[in-house]
């Protein structure tokens, strides 16, 4: 196989600080993601326990307006 040669294509090779500050990340941004993270499955979470108590509620109104 050939070796491609990036950098007479104009590719800039780039260290890890640097790569960071480019993609967003370095620790503010992990921590900023995973607090979203959380923050979404706290509301997932929580629309699961509604539903589920609205489901309750209707069947106990059901079994209730039947007796």
């Amino acid at each position: 196989m050939r070796n491609l040669e990036l950098k007479n294509l104009g590719v800039q090779e780039m260290n890890a600080t640097e790569m960071a500050k480019i993609e967003g990340g370095g620790l503010i941004a992990n921590i900023g993601a995973l607090i979203g993270g959380i923050f979404g499955v706290v509301n997932a979470v929580g629309t699961v326990v509604t539903n589920t108590v609205n489901f309750a509620f209707t069947q106990l109104t059901t079994i209730l307006g039947s007796l």
